[in-house]
């Protein structure tokens, strides 16, 4: 596992590096000021130069004096009047040229990023032609055409940089394009600009200003070393590039006439970048902080992992994690259970020294593999944490590089590992057998891989390194029941055949409780109880009566499509107003390719899609904008389907823009009433999607969609990342909506609770096919399909019944 970290203070004893945030903001303070000043300098210097540029005041190379406190270049004119007025042309070229390139970068970028096709490829050739000329050669070719002075220099200096950032902003562009927001937006019905300028711009802003501090670098250095090669000014004028040149011959003689103008241009590259590494470096995971050197107590007998006391903090002091106590042994698997924003995910990282940013490390006693954890310094900690531990994220779309083949996101452990290269083949088998997945995985990539797939990737890329503990952070989430139940017995076969212990962190009591030695509940930070088994009733299925007889409002006939296999295969369903269509199925069934399909979101290569019996195009931007506003999509992930430079009046107003018909004035208010519908208070308005939690994100989704005035919703595994009683809560709020306003619901989901409350009908979707379809209580009561049945059977059906932790005793003392 690799994590970047550095030191912060903790109030358990001095530290020896606690002062490195405090160290980067000096840095990035006393930059600032010689930045300020050396511009200054080269602005305000033609009001303080005691002579004119061309005046001669002495003999040439004079030595300093009185008259001339720098002494006399090469012309006997005053360098110190030459040093205070040669810097204004440099820095305003390269301000210039930085604007320029940003702009034009950022539009060519963008561009070429959303339109894709044969804009992409003209874009990229360009840049890749000019980033195959030499610079110096480009610089000489633009200026013979141009002419010698600062106009030719400053287009060459553009051309030399405008490819890296035209690059930088496509790849950025890619990235953010690729967010929930952005598909909704489009969805909706945005036109392009207004994607680009309103989902894309703000948060490509942060890139576009670092990028912009290097351009300028690279500006500076351009204008300077042109000036030098005599294409920049002519003499007589004063400019620092200029004086370099013109009085090199004379070093010896009057090195001020040289240096000075050097260090200047030294002081305003460095202190530039110096500036930049200090606002665009900081590190976003912090490791949880170490004390000053001591002797180093040993861990409790017999626990690989050990912790004591434990706590973390926020900056102002609020109790993240309080007083934690655990224990792990060999082979041993723990589940740490608990609701969102209690703490569990953050004892998963403080456990291998980290903590987010934000929080610090402010008690407490961890023990790996015998050693403490906190008394460590960086490089032990890693050291530490790549030779006992593995760890697998939540999210297996970011966990996993897009570019990288399988067998190379394993072979870059090994690498790190320093495993010979011989035996990679031997090791990536290996690996993947272990996670449950054959040969056949080895050269896709994760586009081409299901939900599942890729977090059974995650893991055989953690076990690559032959972890004696592996730390799985939500790895079922995403998961159909199917697959979770196969990839926590998969977990049982691991232990068995490598011994590994796991710590497992989950929100889904009945699910790890099948599987884990001991399951704890952490509550508001501290382990609140220990948890025993107890059956668990399943959900009764709500029976909806016979649908009133109604002209179909959405139809899909026959959707195919072919990536090159079947993803769908002949898939027809019908809802009319009001109806609901829960899709459950397996990973890698099709179940949202189908979601996306109906939203337009992917061209099908066959079968077609009407609403109110008139065919809608297979390419969203090809509808009309009253056809995407009747059909709208809720996103699966309720912390990427938000702008998060957005508030939430701003994300759930703009829908009411596109609508029309309700007046500027009157926004405000209807803002208000769809935030009431959908159980938010009205206050949240103001609020931006980071200061929300994940229920209250997905009923700002809601709240957004239902301001299109839709006819029908699209929801993508809403509860999917949700704790079991927040996702009864959406799944209400989702069936009282269908109820109240007559919305037609296709509810894609893994979980089979979601089906029983919503009611309506059910398709079990299985490689491309609906196997099995019907109303629900039909078809959770007497499944007739294979597939159907295997969901159903693999639904947990024990829970864990708490009881209070200082009742039961833990490996190696009392978890509190």
């Amino acid at each position: 596992m690799t994590l970047t970290s550095v030191h912060v203070p903790t109030d358990t004893g001095p530290l020896t590096a606690g002062g490195r945030g405090g160290e980067r903001r000096w840095r990035g303070r006393a930059a600032l000021a010689v930045l300020l000043l050396v511009c200054a300098v080269a602005l305000l210097g033609p009001l303080f130069a005691p002579h004119a540029v061309t005046e001669p005041v002495d003999i040439p190379y004079a030595p300093t004096s009185g008259r001339a406190p720098l002494g006399t270049d090469k012309l006997g004119s005053d360098v110190l009047s030459r040093l205070l007025s040669g810097g204004g042309s440099l820095v305003l070229t390269g301000l210039a040229v930085t604007a320029a390139v940003c702009a034009l970068g950022a539009a060519a970028g963008m561009t070429a990023a959303y339109l894709r096709g044969w804009t992409d490829t003209l874009v990229l050739r360009t840049a890749d032609v000019l980033l195959g000329l030499p610079a110096f050669l480009l610089l000489s070719v633009v200026v013979v055409a141009t002419g010698r002075g600062t106009a030719g220099v400053a287009v060459a200096a553009g051309l030399i940089l405008l490819p890296e950032t035209v690059r930088v902003v496509r790849a950025a562009t890619l990235r953010i394009l690729g967010q929930d927001y952005v598909e909704v937006a489009v969805a909706r019905g945005e036109r392009p600009a207004s994607v680009l300028g309103r989902e894309v711009l703000p948060n490509l802003a942060p890139v576009l200003a670092a990028d912009a501090g290097i351009r300028f670098l690279g500006a500076v250095t351009v204008v300077a070393t042109a000036s030098f090669l005599g294409y920049g000014p002519q003499p007589p004028a004063a400019d620092w590039g200029l004086m370099v040149m013109e009085n090199r011959d004379g070093l010896t003689l009057q090195p001020l006439a040289v240096l000075t103008p050097v260090l200047l241009l030294l002081l305003l590259l460095l202190s530039t970048n110096l500036l930049l590494d200090a606002v665009f470096s900081g590190p976003r995971v912090k490791a949880a902080g170490r004390r000053a050197p001591a002797p180093e107590a040993p861990g409790p007998a017999g626990a690989l992992l050990a912790v004591r006391a434990l706590r973390v903090e926020t900056e102002d002091g609020h109790a993240v994690l309080d007083a934690v106590d655990l224990d792990l042994g060999p082979g041993e698997l723990l589940a740490v259970v608990g609701e969102s924003g209690s703490g569990k995910s953050t004892l998963a990282r403080a456990v291998l020294g980290q903590v987010a940013a934000g929080l610090r490390h402010a008690g407490g006693e961890v023990w790996l593999d015998g050693r403490g954890v906190l008394r460590l310094d960086e490089r032990e900690v890693r050291k530490l944490r790549a030779s006992v531990c593995g760890y697998v994220a939540q999210d297996p779309r970011t966990a996993l590089s897009p570019h990288l083949r399988v067998d190379a996101q394993i072979t870059e452990v090994l690498r790190a590992r320093q495993v010979p290269k011989a035996q990679w083949p031997e090791e990536v088998e290996r690996s993947l057998r272990l996670a449950g997945l054959g040969p056949g995985f080895v050269r896709r990539r994760p586009h081409r891989l299901s939900g599942g797939q890729r977090q059974r990737v995650a893991l055989a890329v953690a076990l690559a390194g032959r972890p004696r503990l592996l730390v799985l952070d939500e790895p079922t989430s995403a998961l159909d029941t199917v697959t979770a139940a196969a990839f926590l017995t998969d977990l049982t076969r691991l232990r068995r055949e490598t011994g590994t212990a796991v710590l497992l962190v989950s929100h889904d009591l009945g699910a790890v409780a099948t599987v884990a030695d001991r399951v704890v509940v952490v509550e508001r930070g501290r382990i609140a109880a220990h948890a025993l088994s107890a059956p668990e009733p399943a959900p009764t299925p709500v029976e909806d009566g016979p649908p009133p007889a109604s002209e179909p409002l959405l139809t899909a006939n026959g959707v195919r499509l072919l990536r090159p296999a079947p993803v769908l295969d002949g898939v027809s369903l019908t809802l009319g107003p009001g109806d609901c269509l829960t899709v459950v199925g397996p990973s890698g069934s099709g179940k949202s390719t189908l979601l996306r399909c109906l939203a337009g979101l992917e061209r099908p290569t066959g079968g077609d899609v009407h609403l109110d019996g008139r065919p809608l195009a297979p390419d969203v931007r090809d509808r009309s904008r009253r056809q995407r506003l009747r059909v709208q999509l809720v996103p699966q992930d309720p912390y990427g389907s938000l702008n998060p430079r957005h508030t939430v009046a701003t994300i759930v107003g703009r829908p009411l823009r596109l609508r029309g018909g309700i007046p500027t004035e009157a926004q405000p208010r209807e803002v208000e009433r769809l935030l009431g519908l959908v159980g938010l208070d009205p206050e949240l308005a103001g609020r931006q999607p980071q200061a929300l939690s994940g229920g209250q994100r997905q009923r700002v989704a809601l709240a957004r969609a239902l301001a299109a005035g839709p006819d029908v919703l699209l929801c993508d595994e809403v509860t999917s990342a949700l704790d079991p009683s927040v996702a009864a809560g959406i799944t209400a709020l989702i069936a009282r909506l269908r109820r109240e306003l007559g919305l037609a619901v296709v509810m894609v989901t893994h979980d089979l609770s979601v089906a029983a409350r919503l009611g309506g009908h059910v398709a079990v979707l299985d490689g491309g096919l609906i196997r099995e379809t019907g109303p629900a209580g039909q078809v959770l009561r007497h499944p007739e399909h294979a597939v159907t049945r295997a969901l159903i059977a693999a639904v947990p059906r024990q829970t864990a019944e708490p009881r209070p932790a200082d009742a039961a005793k833990g490996t190696g003392g009392e978890d509190r």
